[in-house]
C-alpha cells in the first residue's frame, strides 16, 4: 500500500460518518495530535475509541493515514502542520466550533497519553496547556461573521498550531535522554 501523503477534511469526515461514535474531524484530529504529543504506550487506543471495534479497513486506512501524516509534521516541526478544520468557504460560527472542538480533542489525547492537564506547576507548558482549555471552553455560539471575528479566529488558529507544536517539542525534550557535557567536551 502506497503512504497518504495527503488527507482531506472531507476524507476524514466521510471515514468518521462509518464508524459508530460519527465523530467530528477536528476533534479527532485534536485527539491524535494530543496522543502524539505525550508518549502513548498503546498507540491504538486512540483508534479504538473514535471508530469502535469493529472498524472497516477502509476506515482503519484512513485513521491511520491521519496518525502517520500527523506523527510526520509533528516530529519533523513541519511547516505544513495544520489543525484539520472545516474550510474558510464555511460558516465562522461552524469554523469556530470546529476549533473548539478541535482543542478539546487535544486535551483528551493529552490525558490518554497520561499527560497531566490540570495542577500542574506553573510553566511555559501549563500556560499552553491552560490556553488550549480556554480555547476549548469558547463559546462559538457568540461568534458573528464579522471581519473582526474572521481575523480573530484566523490569529487564533495560528496560535494553537504554534502551542501544540511547543507542546510536542517541550514534553519530547523533557524525555529525551540526557547526554553530559557538549561535544566539545568530549574531544578534551
Amino acid at each position: 500500500m502506497k503512504p497518504v501523503t495527503k488527507l482531506s477534511y472531507n476524507e476524514l469526515e466521510k471515514a468518521l460518518n462509518k464508524t459508530t461514535l460519527k465523530l467530528h474531524p477536528s476533534q479527532v484530529h485534536g485527539l491524535v495530535c494530543g496522543f502524539l504529543c505525550g508518549h502513548p504506550k498503546d498507540t491504538k487506543a486512540w483508534e479504538e475509541l473514535v471508530a469502535g471495534k469493529d472498524e472497516s479497513e477502509a476506515t482503519h486506512i484512513v485513521l491511520q493515514s491521519l496518525y502517520d501524516l500527523s506523527a510526520k509534521q509533528l516530529r519533523e516541526f513541519l511547516f505544513e502542520f495544520q489543525l484539520m478544520l472545516p474550510k474558510d468557504t464555511k460558516e465562522l460560527p461552524e469554523r469556530a466550533e470546529a476549533l473548539t472542538l478541535w482543542c478539546q480533542g487535544m486535551l483528551t489525547g493529552l490525558k490518554m497519553a497520561e499527560v497531566p492537564i490540570t495542577d500542574r506547576q506553573p510553566s511555559e507548558l501549563t500556560e499552553a496547556i491552560n490556553d488550549l482549555i480556554e480555547v476549548a471552553k469558547m463559546n462559538y455560539e457568540d461568534v458573528v461573521a464579522s471581519e473582526e471575528d474572521e481575523a480573530a479566529y484566523t490569529d487564533l488558529v495560528e496560535y494553537i498550531r504554534m502551542v501544540v507544536t511547543f507542546i510536542y517539542q517541550d514534553l519530547h525534550e523533557q524525555d529525551a535522554p540526557k547526554t553530559s557535557g557538549t561535544a566539545k567536551d568530549k574531544l578534551h
